[in-house]
């Protein structure tokens, strides 16, 4: 098994990278937290383990793991839609474009809607109401390397309005993907959502920095099944360390199950989910239990062409 100075030195930038002291420190407050929520249905039934999914993963690859999009062929559309807690409204977007041997481009777009909340002055008078939203527009490049490795950043414009209030920032993305040639096992390691602190008024406050190491292992391929083990370690700027595993279930190439465990985390552990392929469409669904409050649900199509 080889591996060229070049890999060497990606997946150095990313440890390198997730030790700078002050990224990484648990100050118990981060902004734009909207962006540690699982974007895409297959995302939220996998518990976040995403970053090794590279069989027909589509948009995924826009909002997880950016160097798993070098691995895609053709071109890829989807929406994802999801109601949260709260009756808040989470949806997003996303294009995968081949782009010859320059790579592939992504384009996403991920977008919360608060929905519109009390207006009130500091003796509790009713001033109407106001609403909130937070977005983000994301660019992916990804490229191949070889047919075992591949590389890629994405730059996330981020913006959230509270009333007349607004913030806004430039994230940066990175991640590898890598083949081990050991048997199915593969690797990833991926950055979301690193960049300088921002700003809301007069407060600074820190980026949702997280970042990730996966592995991911057929345990079962046949003709008929398709069964794969993946596990990851995310290291989050506000949380302690969370470990995140995940099976998934393919089933004569158009039937998936999956399921999924993490830990530590309050009400929401567990995760499932499926997944039914007609054709070039694909659908999926994905259910988080809340505990003490209602199940989030997610719904997503994608088109491949």
């Amino acid at each position: 098994m080889k591996i060229c100075k070049g890999h060497l030195f990606l997946l150095f930038l990313l440890w390198s990278t997730s030790l700078q002291g002050s990224s990484f420190r648990k100050t118990g407050t981060v902004g734009y937290t909207f962006l540690e929520i699982p974007v895409t249905s297959r995302q939220a039934a996998l518990g976040e383990a995403a970053g090794t999914v590279v069989n027909d993963a589509g948009i995924l690859s826009l909002f997880a793991n950016p160097g798993v999009l070098g691995m895609q062929n053709g071109y890829q559309f989807g929406v994802e839609q999801s109601r949260w807690i709260g009756d808040i409204s989470h949806s997003a977007a996303g294009a995968v474009i081949p782009a010859g041997l320059l790579g592939h481009v992504g384009i996403g777009f991920n977008f919360v809607d608060y929905g519109s909340l009390d207006h009130t002055n500091a003796d509790g008078e009713q001033l109407g109401q106001y609403t909130a939203q937070s977005a983000a527009l994301g660019l992916t490049w990804s490229r191949r390397l070889t047919d075992k490795f591949s590389w890629g950043v994405r730059l996330n414009a981020v913006q959230e309005q509270i009333h007349t209030y607004s913030s806004e920032n430039l994230l940066l993305d990175m991640g590898v993907y890598y083949e081990t040639g050991f048997q199915s096992l593969r690797f990833a390691g991926y950055i979301n959502n690193f960049g300088v602190d921002g700003k809301f008024i007069r407060d600074s406050f820190k980026m949702p920095t997280v970042l990730r190491l996966g592995l991911a292992y057929d345990l079962w391929n046949s003709p008929v099944f398709l069964l794969t083990l993946a596990a990851e370690l995310s290291h989050p700027a506000d949380n302690p360390e969370r470990f995140h595993l995940a099976v998934e279930q393919r089933i004569f190439d158009r039937f998936y199950l999956r399921t999924a465990f993490r830990n530590p985390v309050d009400e929401d552990a567990w995760s499932f989910g499926g997944g039914l392929v007609l054709g070039k469409i694909r659908a999926d669904m994905a259910v988080i239990p809340f505990g003490r409050f209602p199940a989030v649900y997610y719904f997503g199509i994608q088109v491949n062409r």
